[in-house]
């Protein structure tokens, strides 16, 4: 797959102003995350955060059917949470170990993630 970076730059605003190398951690938004973002608040404020959430669930429910074919696995395979750390956080402790269990990390290894 090819990336048209002057699409994607015509698209994010922010490239206008900054060159923006974390975006690991939050990238620069395009307009329609924008707009999608604006939308949803938009939208809670008026009716609810639990109501708005059950007005989008099938706006999300497409979110995983679409990633799970780009992944080839199944919707009930694929989680989004708040951050990478957290994701880390929630696959980690959820292993079981025992007493002489070693765990072996790299020296690069995010500082949250140790």
């Amino acid at each position: 797959m090819t990336i048209d970076v002057e699409r994607a730059r015509r698209e994010t605003p922010g490239c206008a102003n900054v060159l923006h190398f974390n975006n690991a951690g939050a990238a620069l938004m395009p307009v329609s995350v924008l707009a999608a973002t604006t939308d949803y608040l938009a939208l809670e404020s008026q009716v609810g955060g639990y109501e708005a959430a059950g007005r989008e669930a099938a706006v999300l429910e497409r979110v995983y059917t679409a990633s799970a074919e780009l992944l080839g696995c199944d919707p009930d395979e694929i989680a989004f949470v708040e951050t990478a750390t957290r994701a880390w956080d929630m696959a980690f402790y959820a292993l079981l170990f025992a007493p002489g269990d070693r765990i072996l990390t790299a020296r690069a290894e995010y500082a949250s993630n140790v």
